[in-house]
């Protein structure tokens, strides 16, 4: 996985594993690239299908909650699948 802040990233994946969001967690780990700007970070899934899981609403609404507290960004962004 390629992402400009593993430290940042891993603070996330530690707080869903807290937390027992395994799902999200699992679907987190197959994202192929994160990038933070700003306050916002880019994600980039593996697939199509790991791309609509995340745009899910609830998904989506989780994701960038958990973001938002732990990692002080103000948005999360899916880029879509090339």
């Amino acid at each position: 996985m390629k992402g400009n802040n593993p430290e940042r990233w891993n603070k996330l994946q530690d707080a869903l594993d807290e937390k027992l969001q395994l799902n999200l967690l699992g679907h987190l780990r197959k994202v192929t690239t994160y990038h933070f700007e700003d306050d916002t970070l880019y994600l980039e899934a593996a697939t199509k299908e790991e791309e609509g899981f995340l745009r899910k609403d609830a998904v989506f609404h989780q994701l960038e909650l958990f973001a938002q507290d732990v990692m002080k960004v103000d948005k999360v962004k899916i880029r879509p699948k090339p």
